[in-house]
């Protein structure tokens, strides 16, 4: 037993605080035993990974992610590291105060027994398939050959007179320009902002991401001149390899991105650069009246409540009002208008949903390399059940865009949606691993895990149930959480485990029943037997008819 502050460490047991368990996965408990129980020292990364994954082959992404959820459950940061400090280049080390029982067998200490040993080699066994199958998805991660970087989140140095929302549209579309380039590959601007809180500086969180490159800068807007900073640089020698400052109009800002844009990938790619390849993708309005509109839109339409996506709709028709051939604003009208449809805000829905459409093909005429524009207009189709035009806009979509997370998350709904789950898989793994961190990670372990579910891949689909469980941040998700564990329970011949996950989820709806759903798919668009499917398991479950 080790003791930290106000935790308890047992190895067979778990980590709890304050006499509460902590949720903590079994490789993330292991790394942790091994951290403290290796106190003394840095652990190199080489170390951790012989001892957790038996030596194989497999990315920093995979190690981050494992001392991310170590850190998570202790309340840990990289910037504010109170129990597991990084060592750049060295390792990791546990560096709070630790007492151990005398009785606790020490590893390193102590020379096990024979028994020991075989039941030791049969754990590690055990350990390293978990650890195959676990990170199997994590070896595949895009980054073979592929330069990999993170744009942080610019620094608002303007103060009140610069909004936030013109920051981050910056920042957001400075990813956007460098996602299109296939030979990059780019960590999502959700996942990134998601840093927002953590004060974490911007090579913790590219080594927290495991990147090559960090991408930061700042902003600072005075009336109609602004200057932006930006700044190039290799994590593993934090060495800055390119910078610069533009003292430029407000009206100049397209220009500011294309340049920013253009020097880093004139940087990590020139022979691409050099080609021409690599080209300004233009300005999308010229009136800066309706750009700022679309900004304060866009910032509302990442909110999912009924008010922040009438808002939405209100500065993206104001900032049509302005320019009729702006068409990121048109894809934006679609986008709230289709996200109020389908979360059945809208008081006259068919209404809402012709509108939506309209938006998005108006969208296309104006602009057919607009990736959004595509997105909309094919999530727009799923809900009428038009399975090819569905697909073919978010395949085009992805085609412009092969780094958005949110459009492979859309993609593959729409192919789960029709039944389609072989091609649905693949999509959804890689919307995980652009957007580690993103707001919407609920949503993608929930498709997931229904998408294996239809696979018949039961153990892996009851892995996403339990990480569903680990992130959601709503009843809404942990009803689905307690729900897809319950159906897979049920086809897993499990029935006790069953039932306790429909309790669970009774407890969070007590009107749950399977009538109640079967209501819900009336009108439903999607295949029919990825309903029967899913109704049946769960009424094997244990769900009240």
């Amino acid at each position: 037993m080790y003791r930290f502050l106000e935790f308890r460490l047992d190895p067979t047991q778990g980590l709890n605080r304050l006499g509460q368990p902590v949720p903590l996965e079994p490789q993330a408990l292991q790394l942790l035993e091994f951290l403290v129980r290796n106190r003394d020292r840095i652990v190199s990364k080489h170390e951790i990974i012989d001892e957790i994954w038996g030596g194989a082959a497999i990315t920093d992404a995979a190690l981050n992610t494992r001392i991310r959820s170590v850190r998570k459950a202790l309340g840990d940061t990289a910037a504010n590291s109170d129990y597991i400090k990084t060592y750049p280049k060295r390792g990791f080390q546990f560096v709070a105060p630790v007492e151990s029982d005398d009785a606790l067998p020490e590893r390193l200490a102590n020379t096990p027994k024979p028994g020991l040993l075989i039941a030791g080699a049969l754990l590690g066994l055990a350990i390293a398939l978990f650890s195959i199958s676990f990170f199997a998805d994590r070896q595949r991660l895009p980054d073979n050959g592929k330069p990999s970087l993170a744009i942080v989140r610019f620094d608002n140095i303007g103060g009140e007179r610069t909004g936030q929302y013109f920051v981050d549209g910056l920042t957001d579309d400075l990813s956007a320009h460098l996602s299109r380039n296939r030979e990059l590959f780019v960590v999502s601007s959700a996942t990134m902002f998601s840093y927002a809180k953590d004060q974490a500086t911007p090579l913790e969180i590219a080594r927290d991401l495991g990147v090559e490159y960090v991408v930061r800068g700042s902003v600072r807007r005075v009336g109609g001149q602004m200057r932006v900073s930006g700044e190039l640089i290799d994590v593993d020698s934090a060495e800055t390899i390119w910078a610069e400052v533009f003292d430029r109009q407000v009206t100049d800002i397209f220009d500011v991105q294309d340049e920013i844009s253009q020097a880093i990938a004139g940087q990590l790619l020139p022979k691409i650069y050099e080609s021409g390849e690599t080209r300004s993708l233009g300005k999308p309005t010229q009136d800066m009246g309706a750009w700022d509109l679309y900004l304060r839109g866009r910032a509302r339409q990442a909110i999912f409540s009924h008010e922040a996506q009438q808002d939405a709709v209100a500065f993206a028709q104001e900032a049509i009002d302005t320019d009729p051939g702006f068409a990121a604003a048109h894809s934006l009208l679609a986008r709230a208008l289709g996200t109020i449809f389908f979360f059945q805000w809208s008081d006259a829905p068919q209404d809402t949903l012709i509108a939506a459409t309209a938006a998005a093909k108006r969208a296309i005429e104006l602009d057919d390399q607009d990736a959004q524009a595509h997105a909309a207009l094919g999530y727009i189709y799923r809900f009428t059940g038009e399975a090819d035009p569905a697909i073919a806009n978010l395949e085009r979509a992805v085609a412009l865009n092969p780094n958005d997370a949110r459009i492979r998350l859309e993609l593959a709904h729409t192919y789960d949606w029709f039944r389609m789950q072989d091609r649905a898989l693949p999509e959804i793994e890689m919307a995980i691993r652009l957007s580690p961190r993103d707001p919407m990670l609920q949503n993608m372990y929930f498709y997931k895990g229904h998408i294996l579910f239809h696979l018949e891949h039961y153990e892996e689909a009851l892995e996403a149930a339990r990480k569903l469980g680990a992130v959601a941040t709503s009843n809404t998700w942990r009803l689905f959480h307690h729900l897809l564990s319950a159906a897979t329970l049920a086809e897993m011949n499990k029935p006790e485990e069953a039932q306790k996950a429909v309790e669970a989820a009774l407890k969070i709806n007590p009107k749950l029943s399977i009538s109640a759903m079967r209501r819900q798919f009336v009108g439903s668009k999607n295949h029919p037997e990825n309903r029967r499917v899913w109704l049946a398991s769960l009424q094997r479950a244990g769900v009240p008819e």
